[in-house]
Order: C-alpha cells, then sequence, then structure tokens
C-alpha cells in the first residue's frame, strides 16, 4: 500500500489554496497533481486530516478533534418550536450536517430530522421532547 502522506499533503495544499467544494472537485485537483485515488480513499483521507465542511467548502482542521456538535456551534443561526417540531435556521448548505449532529446526539424523544439546504425540521415524540431538542440547540447557540 502506498504512502498517504504526499498525497494528504497535496490535499491540505490544496484546501488551503482553492475553494473546493465537493469530494469530485478535490479528487481532480488531485489528478492534475498526479494522484490517482478514489472517492472512499480520499474520505478516509479527510476523516484523518480532520476536515470539514465551513461555509460550504471543506477546510483543514485545527488539529483539535472536531465533534458532531462543534460543527452545530459554528453552523446553527436560531431555534425555534413549532408544536412537536423545532424549527432550525442553518448556515446555507450546512442543513444535512446539523441534522446528523443532531440525531447523533441521541436525544430522548427525537424521532428524526428532514434537512433542507439552510432549515431543518426536527421532529419529537412530545411537546416535552421538542423543549428538551430546543435546550440542546440553544445551549450551541
Amino acid at each position: 500500500m502506498a504512502d498517504p502522506t504526499p498525497r494528504r499533503e497535496a490535499i491540505c495544499e490544496l484546501l488551503k489554496d482553492e475553494d473546493i467544494a465537493s469530494q469530485e472537485q478535490l479528487l481532480e485537483h488531485l489528478e492534475r497533481r498526479g494522484f490517482q485515488t478514489s472517492q472512499p480513499v480520499l474520505s478516509r483521507d479527510l476523516r484523518a486530516l480532520n476536515v470539514a465542511k465551513q461555509a460550504g467548502f471543506y477546510r483543514v482542521g485545527d488539529g483539535e478533534r472536531v465533534t458532531p456538535l462543534a460543527t452545530l456551534k459554528s453552523l446553527l443561526r436560531s431555534e425555534r418550536p413549532v408544536s412537536h417540531f423545532v424549527l432550525l435556521r442553518c448556515e446555507p448548505g450546512a442543513a444535512s450536517a446539523v441534522a446528523r449532529a443532531l440525531e447523533a446526539e441521541g436525544i430522548d424523544g427525537l424521532v428524526g430530522t428532514i434537512a433542507g439546504d439552510d432549515t431543518v425540521l426536527v421532529a419529537s415524540e412530545t411537546h416535552a421532547a421538542s423543549q428538551r431538542v430546543r435546550r440542546r440547540v440553544q445551549e450551541l447557540l
């Protein structure tokens, strides 16, 4: 198996110098630099490098492990209850990441999420459960 270090160094350089919004785009840039790799390998590289999307573009982390909650805090704009629902407004393009992070939290009573581009609708079993979701989100705002 080839040493991933040169490829990962190239990824870091590219993400520092370019606004790259998709893995396909990153694969194209890597190909131009002579690196032939697959999407699954690239995905592992991004995880190993602590890369996350910020404002729609991939960025290399600062060495700290990016947790789903840290992602939530940087992407959320507001929240409000709607009966057994909570409506979240996010940064454009961030709704799916916010929805996944919330579901990963395992909040008791959270039934599911529906994510658009900049909005997440969080469904709860009961009004009390929606309040738990709301309190957890408010801690992050």
